[in-house]
């Protein structure tokens, strides 16, 4: 074997020696390492004067994200956050269909000034429970609307999760597949010189 494939044997061998930190305090300290400065946050977190969004909750979310995906590539880790990202518009479509729930379920009749006197109008009977039940799901081009939002978000996380577990198991095929070599070229006996007796050769 020459002195290169020696060499490349022992890459391998201390590559898989270093898979990253075993304790709970250093898979924790890991995973913080993915968020560097909040970068992603600031940019996905809505900061509006009117409206502001939580960016350490987002940075929470990624890290918990890493902490179960641990990526292992500039890739896998872009993934990660594919996901995460997914995962927070999710949450903002729901806080959407809710908003869009109450104002369905407050007293919209042009014709009725007093609120409290439209709700008067249902007292007693079950037709007020009715009609806001009605109202419990959006309507109209606001539901068409969420419903495509959420279709888009459900399809652009699948695609990252899915991508994200082939590429785990490529790793982990690759990883068994160079142990394999390892083994078989350290466990592949020597060939021994066989000496030929002097004059052996003449009787042929």
């Amino acid at each position: 074997m020459s002195t290169s494939e020696k060499q490349l044997i022992a890459n391998r061998q201390n590559a898989q020696k270093s898979t990253g930190p075993k304790t709970e305090a250093g898979k924790k300290k890991s995973s913080q390492n993915a968020v560097k400065h909040g970068l992603h946050s600031y940019q996905i977190a809505i900061n509006s004067p009117r409206l502001k969004e939580d960016a350490t909750e987002y940075e929470t979310l990624v890290a918990s994200l890493i902490d179960e995906q641990q990526p292992r590539s500039p890739l896998q880790e872009h993934l990660v956050y594919k996901i995460a990202n997914c995962m927070w518009r999710y949450r903002r479509l729901i806080a959407a269909e809710t908003a869009e729930i109450n104002k369905q379920l407050q007293p919209h009749d042009t014709f009725l000034i007093d609120k409290e006197d439209y709700f008067e109008h249902f007292e007693n009977s079950g037709e007020l429970e009715d009609l806001l039940n009605s109202r419990t799901i959006p309507t109209g081009e606001t539901a068409n609307r969420f419903l495509r939002y959420e279709w888009r978000l459900n399809r652009e996380l699948h695609h990252a999760y899915t991508l994200l577990r082939l590429l785990k198991i490529m790793e982990k095929v690759e990883a068994k597949s160079e142990n394999a070599l390892t083994d078989l070229t350290q466990t592949e006996p020597k060939r021994r010189s066989v000496a030929v007796p002097r004059g052996a050769l003449s009787v042929l």
